[in-house]
């Protein structure tokens, strides 16, 4: 029986792990009906009973309570994953998609002077709220000394370029 175990392990795992890296399967058509017939789900409960029946088996329990163990270990790994880590980890998907060219536009303020030929950093709050530190340059003639108020007109992979701002 603890060959089965192993295997019941060894395949969930490995399927866990390709599914949550590389995509969320669905088996049965859509999630709105059965979610944990999603191959994500499937592959949990196979990586909970494989588990829940290996611990058990160590643990000395016979046959029937390692069975029990493994699959309540399975369903319960499987309502974790397909009720807990999943939704969480899409929410966090749903955030990502914004890219440096949403700072264009931003109001900040300089936290390590921007000389005129060299970088320095600046601090702004991102449009999620998140408060941000970047390397920056300026275009202007003179160097811009700490708590200047900038404007980000531009980005590219390493810099954002800002300009300053008149206090009002």
């Amino acid at each position: 029986m603890t060959t089965a175990y192993v295997a019941m392990f060894a395949i969930g795992g490995i399927a866990v792990l390709v599914t949550l890296l590389l995509t969320d399967i669905d088996l049965g058509g859509t999630h709105d009906g059965l979610p944990f017939l999603s191959l994500t789900g499937l592959s949990a409960g196979l990586l909970g009973a494989g588990a829940g029946g290996l611990v058990s088996g160590w643990a000395g329990l016979g046959g029937l309570g390692s069975g029990l163990i493994a699959a309540g270990s399975g369903v319960a790994l499987m309502f974790a994953l397909q009720g807990l880590l999943l939704p969480y980890l899409r929410r966090q998907e749903a955030n990502s998609h914004r890219g440096r060219a949403s700072y264009i536009g931003l109001l900040g303020e300089v936290t390590l002077d921007v000389p005129a030929d060299g970088w320095g950093e600046v601090s702004f709050v991102d449009p999620d709220g998140n408060r941000v530190r970047a390397r920056a340059i300026t275009a202007e003639p003179e160097a811009l000394p700490k708590s200047t108020r900038i404007y980000i007109a531009d980005v590219d992979s390493e810099f954002v370029h800002v300009v300053a701002v008149q206090a009002i």
